[in-house]
C-alpha cells in the first residue's frame, strides 16, 4: 500500500469529527497535493482566540489516555468551516490505524509538553500561596508564616524566569528533522513535474469515470506551474518561522512526518448522509480530508506558539509593575493563559495515538530525571 508524507502548513481550516459513529466506511480517492496559506503569528500581550475547554491534568507527571481528537471552534484564525469533513476521518498505514509517525518524531513536541505542563504546575502554586497569603490574619502570630510565604513565592517567581526568559532546548541533535520534500515527488523537473502530476490526475479522473475536455486539462498544467511556485514560497516562510520558533519546528517535526493512506478516508457519517453528498456531488475526496486533518494540528500548534509568547509577555509585564515586590506580582492572568496553552496542546496531542503520546512523555520525563 502506497503511503505519503506530508509537510507541514498552516491554513487553519475547520475542521474534522465524529470519530465514534457506528457506520465506518473505505472509499478510493485521487492523490494528494496540499496547498497551504500562512497567517501572521499574533504576538499581542493577550491574543482573541476564543477560549476553549481543556483536559484536566493532575501534576506535572499526567500522562494523557489515548482520545480521539479535539477539534476547534469557530475563530478568527478559521478560514474555512465545512461540515461535510466532519463525516470522514483520515486512515494511516492499514485500514484500521490512524495516521502516525514513529516516536522519535514526537519526542520534540513532548518536551515542549512537559514544559508548558511544568509552567502551570509552577504557577498554579504560585497562585495557591498567593491566596493563602490574602487570607491569613494579621495578627502577630501569622507575620512569620507570611516571612515564609513571601520566600516561597520570591523563590517560585524566580524559577518561573528562568523557565519563560530562559527556556530549555526542545529539539537535540540527534532529533529527526521537518521533511519538507517536493510534493511532486518523482516528477521534480520544473514544467516536466507540471506535466507529468497534471497526468496523474487525468488518469484518476478516468478511473472515476470522469471526462474532462481538451482545454481543462491544458490550462491545467499552467494552475499547476502557479501552484507550485506558491507552495516553494510558503515552504520558504514556514522554515524562517521555523528558525524564530523551536516550538513551531518541534510540532512540525512530527507533524510533517505523518504517514497517511493518500487513496483511501473512513467515512464515519451515517447512510443517508453519504447519499446526499453523492447525489450533490459534495463528497470529501482524501485530499479534503488529509488536509483538513493537518490544518487543524497546525491550528492548534499555532495556538500553543501564542500562548506561550502571551505567557512570557505577561510575566514580563508583571515582573516590571511588581518592581520586585512579591506581593504585588499577581499570577492570574499568567495562570489563565497558561491553561489555554495546556488546552491547545492537549487538543494537538488529541490527533496522535494515545499510546505514543504516553510513551513519548515518558521517555521525556526520563530524560529530564
Amino acid at each position: 500500500m502506497m503511503l505519503i508524507r506530508f509537510c507541514g502548513g498552516n491554513v487553519l481550516l475547520l475542521l474534522l469529527g465524529l470519530w465514534n459513529h457506528n457506520i465506518v466506511e473505505a472509499f478510493d480517492m485521487e492523490g494528494i497535493r496540499r496547498t497551504t496559506i500562512v497567517p501572521p503569528a499574533d504576538n499581542t500581550r493577550r491574543n482573541s482566540l476564543e477560549r476553549i475547554s481543556f483536559i484536566t491534568l493532575v501534576g506535572i507527571g499526567s500522562i494523557l489516555s489515548p482520545t480521539t481528537p479535539s477539534y476547534a471552534s469557530e475563530s478568527e484564525n478559521s478560514v474555512r468551516n465545512d461540515g461535510d469533513l466532519n463525516l470522514a476521518q483520515p486512515m494511516g498505514p492499514s485500514a484500521k490505524s490512524r495516521p502516525a509517525a514513529p516516536i522519535e518524531y514526537l519526542l520534540p513536541a513532548a518536551r515542549v509538553g512537559i514544559y508548558i505542563y511544568q509552567l502551570l504546575s509552577i504557577t498554579e502554586e504560585l497562585t495557591k500561596l498567593q491566596q493563602t497569603s490574602s487570607s491569613s490574619n494579621t495578627d502577630a502570630k501569622n507575620n512569620n508564616n507570611e516571612q515564609k510565604i513571601a520566600v516561597d513565592r520570591s523563590d517560585i517567581i524566580t524559577k518561573l524566569d528562568a523557565l519563560l526568559l530562559s527556556p530549555p532546548p526542545f529539539i537535540k541533535n540527534n532529533d529527526p528533522t521537518v521533511s519538507r520534500g517536493d510534493q511532486y515527488g518523482k516528477y521534480s523537473l520544473p514544467i516536466i513535474g507540471e506535466i507529468g502530476v497534471a497526468a496523474q490526475k487525468q488518469k484518476q479522473r478516468k478511473d472515476r469515470f470522469i471526462e474532462v475536455g481538451f482545454l481543462p486539462q491544458f490550462f491545467e498544467v499552467g494552475e499547476l506551474v502557479g501552484e507550485r511556485r506558491q507552495w516553494n514560497l510558503l515552504q520558504s516562510a514556514e522554515r524562517k518561522r521555523e528558525g524564530a520558533s523551536e516550538i513551531r519546528r518541534a510540532f512540525n517535526i512530527y507533524t510533517t512526518n505523518l504517514n497517511f493512506n493518500p487513496n483511501k478516508y473512513q467515512w464515519v457519517g451515517s447512510t443517508q448522509e453519504k447519499s446526499r453528498l453523492i447525489r450533490d456531488d459534495k463528497l470529501p475526496t482524501a485530499t479534503d480530508v488529509i488536509r483538513s486533518d493537518l490544518d487543524a494540528r497546525d491550528l492548534y500548534r499555532n495556538q500553543v506558539q501564542t500562548y506561550i509568547d502571551d505567557a512570557r509577555a505577561e510575566f514580563e509585564y508583571q515582573k516590571k509593575n511588581s518592581s520586585g515586590d512579591v506581593q504585588k506580582f499577581d499570577p492570574t492572568e499568567l495562570l489563565d493563559i497558561l491553561r489555554q496553552a495546556r488546552a491547545s496542546l492537549d487538543k494537538w496531542f488529541g490527533f496522535v495515538p494515545g499510546g505514543d503520546v504516553k510513551s513519548a512523555l515518558e521517555i521525556v520525563q526520563r530524560e529530564q530525571a
